[in-house]
């Protein structure tokens, strides 16, 4: 589209807001946010660069959104999947189910970019904690809440420890993914939550 009015008139401006997010995030994997270029982003989501600075007011702002889009997705399969109701018999496999909607190869690139771009701008640190600490708490709340309706388990750890150690193992298994050829982290994690899981 040579028109840069086109996408918001045409489209559904929510539809052209989540295309836009969806091809940042394919291209800030593959070439890096440093180097990514908005008319990049723009071609891949069929729209021209005047479509990125009508939905974000700058690069920065557009990596902020992409990083906040890629914590929504892994945290929401979460949210959507894991309840108080589930038993213990069957909280590994929800786990697994909910690690598996995503790709860990492409969640891998884009934290690694994000990690490396947040040092070279350090005004973006604050966004980059937050949305951390969003996922962290957004753990937390399921961690207290399942364990909160199960009292005949016992995780044998304070449940805020073991919350952090889930992030803290899946980001390890993810930063080493290349290095753990046929290694699910998706697997890890579920083992780690069995292995916390039982009776008093």
């Amino acid at each position: 589209m040579s028109d840069d009015a086109a996408p918001t008139s045409r489209t559904p401006r929510a539809e052209v807001r989540e295309r836009l997010l969806t091809a940042g995030g394919e291209v800030f994997a593959e070439q890096g946010v440093h180097e990514a270029r908005l008319d990049d982003v723009a071609a891949r989501a069929g729209f021209s660069k005047g479509a990125v600075y009508s939905n974000f007011t700058s690069k920065e702002d557009l990596v902020a959104q992409v990083m906040q889009r890629a914590t929504n997705v892994v945290l929401g399969s979460l949210q959507e999947l894991v309840h108080a109701e589930i038993a213990s018999v069957h909280l590994g496999d929800v786990v697994r189910q909910a690690f598996g909607r995503h790709d860990q190869s492409t969640q891998f690139a884009l934290l690694s970019e994000f990690r490396g771009y947040v040092l070279r701008h350090p005004e973006l640190l604050p966004e980059f904690v937050r949305q951390r600490q969003v996922l962290q708490d957004g753990v937390q709340e399921l961690v207290d809440l399942w364990f909160g309706a199960h009292p005949e388990v016992d995780p044998g750890l304070p449940l805020d420890v073991f919350a952090t150690a889930l992030i803290a193992a899946n980001v390890g298994l993810v930063f080493d993914a290349q290095a753990l050829p046929g290694v699910d982290p998706g697997d890890v994690i579920a083992a780690l939550v069995e292995a916390v899981v039982r009776p008093r």
